[in-house]
């Protein structure tokens, strides 16, 4: 490969694991329709083909108020009420005539293809229909909604078989009744709706400018429903649109939807970043804990050899074979995500004494910032506590001011337990610190 190649090795092989896991599962993504009009509109179109190549299934939902707002001129401000709008006759009808002309132009540059690739010709299929069922909003304090409605159900099965197919489904906010009356939905409660009944592996918001905390690094936002929860009690009064996006995120996890990504898509590429690079950079809410530590199993002797080789290398792990994880593998906890293991660490339990022993315990060296070491070792302290123990103790040679920090104090060789006096390695002179449990 030549020197000046753009061809990033790395990248693509941290990829491929994500091409493999998300190839089949549906992604239901909402696109803000402040994306839609902007000029790169074509280059998001150009990334969402490149996903569904990949072999994800998708289900693109639109936001249309910009261009509704726009085509409605003045009469649009005067048409809100707690964030819903009135939709008369006049307006339902400009809102027809804006989802027509905008489902056409994505149409239409979905019809592109992948430029300038040996996929240039090939053929994206682009179906709509009258998948939502919606019921009226009614008159509420005394406001006739007229047009407006709520979404009553989906056509779950009638889209499946579109994506069966391998169909990309688009969706507007319109809904429709058995009556045949239309009504104007909000676009982030239909994609929140299809998402639960699709019970879809992710339901992906691209929003504009999106940032849940002020921090700009949106890797690190990462909360579990009740996180997620908290968040939004936090937040002032005057970040309802926030506040807003959030509910929507809480609301889907709550309903089997595995993750929410609310993504900042303003920048163009982020969707591919996000979905195939570990860190990713979206706020993600998911229905479970994240880096959540468990037991580890056989499967994950491969990923803790890979963690831990860098650390016996350098000195500051004695050297495990792989034939020795294997047999040790019920003493270990991990943290995984994405099936990568960040973090590892064993508990062996000598009964005689009530005492334990931390050994083993690493972190990738990418993710040392975010506490994943503080976290594992208050998980084997612990367990430790809950296996009748009541002194914690650990060899080092090269962080002991790390286990300092956290409480643990010199010790004597000697005061060990004989099983682990009997295999001290007196060449590597390690230290002896404890804890009380």
């Amino acid at each position: 490969m030549p020197k000046d190649s753009t061809f990033h090795l790395e990248s693509f092989r941290q990829a491929t694991p994500y091409i493999y896991a998300h190839r089949g599962k549906t992604f239901v993504l909402y696109i803000n329709d402040a994306l839609l009009a902007k000029k790169h509109t074509a280059s998001l179109i150009h990334d969402l083909a490149l996903v569904h190549t990949l072999g994800v299934k998708m289900v693109l939902v639109l936001g249309l108020r910009t261009f509704i707002d726009k085509k409605l001129g003045k009469q649009s401000a005067s048409n809100f009420e707690n964030n819903w709008r009135i939709t008369d006759e006049k307006t339902l009808n400009t809102i027809k005539e804006v989802a027509g002309s905008i489902r056409t132009d994505i149409e239409a540059l979905f019809s592109i293809g992948l430029i300038n690739t040996p996929m240039s010709g090939m053929k994206l299929n682009i179906v709509s229909g009258n998948y939502v069922r919606a019921k009226p909003v009614g008159i509420r304090n005394g406001t006739d909604f007229q047009h407006t409605g709520e979404v009553r159900s989906i056509a779950s099965d009638e889209i499946q078989k579109q994506l069966d197919a391998n169909n990309i489904v688009l969706m507007l906010p319109l809904g429709y009744s058995k009556t045949g009356d239309i009504f104007n939905l909000t676009s982030l409660e239909v994609a929140k709706h299809v998402a639960c009944a699709l019970q879809s592996e992710k339901l992906i918001l691209m929003l504009e400018k999106f940032i849940a905390t002020g921090n700009k690094k949106q890797s690190s936002n990462h909360y579990n429903v009740n996180e997620a929860k908290e968040l939004i009690k936090k937040l002032p009064k005057n970040k309802h649109q926030l506040k807003g996006h959030l509910n929507i995120a809480v609301q889907a996890c709550l309903e089997n939807v595995k993750r929410v990504h609310l993504l900042d898509a303003a920048k163009p590429g982020v969707l591919l970043e996000e979905l195939y690079t570990l860190d990713g950079v979206a706020t993600l809410v998911t229905a479970e804990t994240y880096d959540e530590i468990r037991p580890a199993t056989i499967n994950d002797v491969g990923g803790i050899t890979e963690l831990i080789q860098p650390l016996i290398d350098k000195g500051t792990l004695v050297a495990r074979s792989r034939e020795q994880l294997e047999l040790e593998i019920e003493s270990f906890d991990v943290i995984e995500r994405d099936g990568m293991v960040l973090a590892c660490g064993a508990l062996h339990l000598y009964t005689d004494s009530n005492t334990a022993e931390v050994a083993c315990l690493a972190v990738h060296s990418e993710y040392q910032s975010n506490g994943r070491g503080s976290k594992m070792l208050s998980h084997l302290e612990k367990k430790s506590r809950a296996a009748g123990a009541n002194l914690l103790f650990v060899l080092t040679t090269q962080t002991s001011h790390w286990f300092r920090e956290h409480g643990f104090k010199i010790t004597k060789i000697e005061t060990l337990p004989m099983k682990k006096r009997a295999l001290y390695n007196y060449q590597r002179n390690s230290k002896a610190y404890s804890k009380s449990v």
